[in-house]
């Protein structure tokens, strides 16, 4: 089960200088049930291919987990690469399991139920 409208969010062009755009991607990721965690899954057809290496987006996976929270972020992440690592992790399996595993641990951390 996917978002469809982060597919129709990311489907424009969110890369230019337009700041709207980019912040409508971020906006939703942070108050979208089923996109609140970060993890998307994109069809291959919107996937760019200057994407971001999986070393460049596990280099950002703590500040993404932290800047997509959608009640408190507690790290200011510059929206453009929210966005990327968005669309990153939803194209690239080996990522979004990694992600979601530390979006797990993170939650059982923060409610106290890791030993």
């Amino acid at each position: 089960m996917g978002c469809d409208r982060i597919a129709q969010l990311l489907n424009t062009d969110w890369q230019t200088e337009d700041v709207d755009r980019t912040t409508s991607v971020v906006a939703h990721i942070r108050s979208c049930p089923l996109c609140h965690h970060g993890l998307v899954f994109l069809s291959h057809a919107l996937l760019s291919k200057d994407m971001l290496s999986c070393d460049q987006c596990r280099a950002r996976f703590p500040d993404y987990y932290e800047a997509t929270r959608p009640v408190y972020p507690l790290v200011a992440m510059p929206e453009q690469q929210i966005a990327e690592v968005a669309r990153h992790l939803g194209g690239c399996p080996t990522c979004h399991e990694e992600y979601a595993d530390l979006v797990l641990l993170s939650e059982l951390e923060e409610r106290g139920e890791l030993i």
